[in-house]
Order: C-alpha cells, then sequence, then structure tokens
C-alpha cells in the first residue's frame, strides 16, 4: 500500500507556493501516494475532531492531479494558510472541544492532539510549507516521533537552515517595481514618501528593496531610529533633489527609540509614540509629519509582495523542493528541511537547523546615522540568492 503525505502551509503568502504545492501532488501521485491537503495550516489539524466526522470535510481533503491543474496560476495558498502555533495556541483560537476553560487567557500546547489528528487521518509522514513559526513547531513535531519534511517558504529570506526561501526572489522584484512607481507620484506631487514594506522582525529585503531602488532613507526592525534625525535627513534630501521629493523605505516592524530625542518625543501624542514602539508605517508617516509639519504620502505594499507571478527562481526553487521533499519521503528520511545554499547547491539539512539564530546581523550591513544600508549589504545578497 502506497504512503499517505500529509501537506499544509503556514503563516504568509509567498510567490511560487501553489507551484510548488502541484509539484509535491504530482511526484507523490506519481509513486503511487496519496496526498491529504490539510487547510489553514496547522488550523485544519486542531480543528480536526476525529471523534465528529463532521469536522472532517472542512479541515482536510484528498489532493489530486485535476484539483491542482490551474492551482500555479494563483496567488495565496490553495490550501490556504494561518500564522497559528499549537504549541502555543491561545485559548480562543481552540475549538471548544479544546478548551480547558473558555475563560481561561493561559495558551495551550496542543501537541498531543496534533499528534491523534495525524493518526486518525493515517498520515505517513507530513510536509510543512512554511517560514519560522511552522518551521520550529515542525521541528519539535520530528524530535517527538512525527515524520516532517520542512520546506522554507518566505519573502524575507531569513529561515536559518537555508540561504534561500521559496518567494524571495519574486517579492524583491515587485518591491523594486512597486517603489519606483510610488516615486513617480511622490515627484508629481512634490511630497517626500513613505514605502512600508517587508519584514517585521528582519530587514533583509527592505535593505534590498531599497537599494535597488535608489531610495533615499532606510529603516529596518534591527535598528530602532530616532524621528528628528530622520526628519533632518528627509528634508535635506527633498531639498537636494531638483524633483523637490524624497523616498523612505522601511520595514513595518521599524520601531522609533523613545530615548533618541527625548525632549522632541515628549511633545507628540502618548498614543503616537506608543505605535510607534511597536512599529507601523502608518504611525511612522504620523510622526515624521508631526516632524516635518507637511504631507507625507504613504503607501504600505506589504501583502502585494506576496502576490504575483513566480519569477523564474522562485519556479526553479519550488521545483526542485516539492520533488526533494517527496524522495525524502519515499527514502524514509525524515526531520529534513529542503534547503539550497550557495556552495552545495540543493541539499537536505537536519530540521532543527530552523530553530537557530539568523546566521546574519543586518545591524553590521546598516549605516544607523544615515538610515541607509552599506554598500556591503550586496555580499549578503549573493549569499542569500540562487547564485547571483
Amino acid at each position: 500500500m502506497g504512503k499517505r503525505i500529509g501537506l499544509l502551509t503556514g503563516e504568509g503568502d509567498a510567490p511560487g507556493l501553489n507551484f510548488c504545492l502541484k509539484t509535491i501532488v504530482h511526484n507523490a501521485i506519481d509513486r503511487g501516494y496519496e496526498v491529504v491537503g490539510l487547510r489553514k495550516g496547522w488550523h485544519g489539524l486542531i480543528y480536526y475532531d476525529p471523534d465528529e466526522p463532521v469536522t472532517h470535510a472542512d479541515n482536510a481533503m484528498i489532493m489530486t492531479k485535476p484539483k491542482v491543474r490551474t492551482i500555479d496560476q494563483l496567488a495565496g495558498s490553495y490550501l490556504h494558510s494561518s500564522r497559528i502555533d499549537p504549541g502555543h495556541c491561545h485559548s480562543q483560537e481552540a475549538p471548544p472541544f479544546l478548551r480547558v476553560n473558555a475563560d481561561d487567557d493561559q495558551p495551550l500546547d496542543l501537541t498531543n492532539h496534533i499528534k491523534r489528528a495525524i493518526d486518525h487521518l493515517q498520515i505517513d509522514a507530513l510536509i510543512v510549507l512554511g517560514a519560522g513559526t511552522s518551521l520550529k513547531y515542525s521541528a519539535r513535531l520530528s524530535q517527538e516521533g512525527i515524520p516532517v519534511i520542512g520546506i522554507p517558504k518566505s519573502v524575507h529570506n531569513d529561515i536559518s537552515g537555508t540561504t534561500y526561501s521559496l518567494g524571495f526572489s519574486s517579492a524583491l522584484r515587485r518591491g523594486v517595481g512597486f517603489v519606483n512607481e510610488v516615486r513617480d507620484i511622490a515627484a508629481s506631487r512634490e511630497e517626500i514618501a513613505v514605502i512600508a514594506v517587508l519584514g517585521h522582525d528582519s530587514g533583509l529585503a527592505t535593505m534590498l528593496i531599497a537599494s535597488f531602488a535608489n531610495a533615499d532613507r532606510t529603516l529596518i526592525p534591527e535598528v530602532p531610529f530616532n524621528p528628528g534625525r530622520l526628519a533632518e535627513l528627509l528634508i535635506e534630501d527633498k531639498r537636494r533633489n531638483p524633483s523637490n521629493y524624497a523616498i523612505l523605505v522601511m520595514s513595518d516592524g521599524s520601531r522609533l527609540d523613545p530615548t533618541a530625542a527625548p525632549e522632541e518625543i515628549a511633545k507628540l501624542s502618548a498614543d503616537v509614540v506608543a505605535a510607534g514602539q511597536r512599529g507601523s508605517g502608518a504611525m511612522t508617516t504620523r510622526v515624521l509629519e508631526d516632524f516635518i509639519g507637511e504631507h507625507i504620502l504613504y503607501q504600505p505594499l506589504s501583502y502585494l509582495t506576496r502576490t504575483g507571478d513566480a519569477d523564474g527562481w522562485d519556479l526553479i526553487a519550488a521545483t526542485n523542493f516539492g520533488i526533494m521533499a517527496v524522495d525524502l519521503i519515499a527514502n524514509n528520511k525524515t526531520g529534513r528541511l529542503v534547503s539550497y545554499r550557495l556552495e552545495d547547491g540543493y541539499i537536505d539539512v537536519p530540521l532543527e537547523e530552523v530553530t537557530h539564530p539568523a546566521s546574519v546581523d543586518m545591524a553590521d550591513f546598516y549605516d544607523p546615522s544615515q538610515y541607509a544600508p552599506k554598500s556591503t549589504i550586496f555580499t549578503v545578497a549573493a549569499r542569500r540568492t540562487l547564485g547571483v
């Protein structure tokens, strides 16, 4: 009897994701395996109640070649996705049958239920396309005896164990294109533009997009910013530009440094300061408007960089990652992360590597006095792309 493979996608969408799903389904079926698609990431297994058949069709489905025939033409995830973490699940995120106390605000560890659902579905191996949280939980499941294969999928390209994550190249291309389009509007209106792109925790993609698009200033989450200093630089950038505009590209997780200019920050309202410390493109724009005294154009692009057609690099990665994942299961080699490393090409590494700290400190490639990437950022780009 052929193996039954479970397949799920966790966290944010990425270009090439559905192409990878299609590759997995085709290769698994060609080997005589059956593929069970789990809906909304870990949510599907959490809400799958072995004792209630009514929950089964809503959370798990058999994947066939006809079902996935055209999914590579779609953005997002065919299986849908979520950011829920079964090892740290808030009570209100869990179905009633798993809540110990509906009023309890303590996070739940639903791992035993996840194992029971996998067993009831008769899944022999699980493939997880995900980023930090979902892959780290996959590593935990692997350590507890569940056969798991991880596929790195992140437009931020910030997953340990691989130098390339599915979706990164396409997100860069789209990000640069959108920044240049907003540039035209900023120039027409003679305004400063704040453009929020990728990265709540990592500034790699933001710095590369800003560099390729020739932005004037860049904010990253690794380095809090002084709003007064940033405002001065942007005013000067605008003054020096013959078209009288300036461009700030920022990670949406960029945070205000409340100790940088205490007297100036004291003039801001408490809600603006609090929001600025949490990280928000809209609040950063509001803070800068208070300092500069003029309207600033704000454009968030985070979701747009996750959509659209995958480029050549991501189509290659999606194909190779999908084929490798099925091959590993066929060879009874689980607990692995399919990976691309510049020095080794396509390989597989222990899944536990995703739990290691990031290997690149973005602060080393960023000038905080100028709020701009250093030219050395391109050496990081070379190490973290498909051989470029």
